[in-house]
């Protein structure tokens, strides 16, 4: 028996451990895909920018002063 109790502290110890490891890589997934997330919205924000600077107008100036 008492070998047997040594192996249940063992696998008690062994489950412990790969519970924690579980924790800690669920908690740095939960950041990599938060950090993602983040610079995902930067780059469509700068894409974004980029084209609205760009974006020759939708009306020639000719045609709106002719309206006025």
């Amino acid at each position: 028996m008492p070998a047997d109790s040594k192996l249940d502290q063992a696998q008690r110890r062994r489950m412990r451990y790969a519970e924690s490891k579980l924790r800690l890589a669920r908690i740095r997934l939960a950041r990599s895909e938060r950090s993602i997330l983040y610079w995902t919205r930067v780059l469509a924000d700068i894409r974004q920018q980029r084209i609205r600077a760009v974006q020759a107008p939708l009306w020639p100036q000719e045609e709106i002063r002719a309206e006025d």
